[in-house]
């Protein structure tokens, strides 16, 4: 009998932690959804929709493992990373991204690159996107960079 009422109290302060740590957990997801929100929000105030829709059905294919896509209101940025065995038909590759992103954006001129520089370069201005002082102009003057790079290596 002594036993059982020497345990209890120590039965009901592990209770109370445990209830301490799942109040805490529920906190982390309420902010890690406050900073998911802000990051959309930046996304739509650049105008950056088509890129993330023509990001996601081009990750549905399953030639390619990862890709980059920012976009100004006429023409479109993507860089590619296709799977190793698809190298060696990039030009095929390319065309096929190229038709589906035209058919979801036909207004739109669309760029693609299996390049890594200009995947590397898309990836940091697509971080930058975040950023609330990152307005149209200055997203044009980064992406003439770009397609600069891409027509001299090209």
């Amino acid at each position: 009998m002594i036993k059982i009422q020497s345990k209890v109290p120590l039965i009901s302060i592990l209770l109370f932690l445990i209830l301490l740590t799942s109040c805490n957990q529920s906190k982390n997801e309420s902010e890690k959804n406050k900073n998911d929100s802000t990051i959309q929000i930046a996304y739509k105030q650049n105008n950056q929709t088509p890129s993330q829709e023509a990001k996601k059905a081009i990750l549905s294919m399953p030639e390619i493992t990862d890709v980059k896509a920012v976009n100004t209101d006429k023409e479109m940025f993507l860089a590619v990373k296709p799977k190793h065995l698809e190298r060696f038909q990039l030009n095929s590759l390319k065309k096929k991204i190229k038709k589906r992103v035209n058919e979801q954006n036909p207004s739109m001129k669309v760029y693609v690159s299996t390049d890594q520089k200009i995947f590397l370069k898309l990836d940091e201005l697509e971080s930058k996107l975040d950023d609330p002082k990152m307005d149209n102009k200055k997203i044009k003057k980064e992406l003439k960079k770009i397609k600069a790079k891409a027509t001299d290596e090209a």
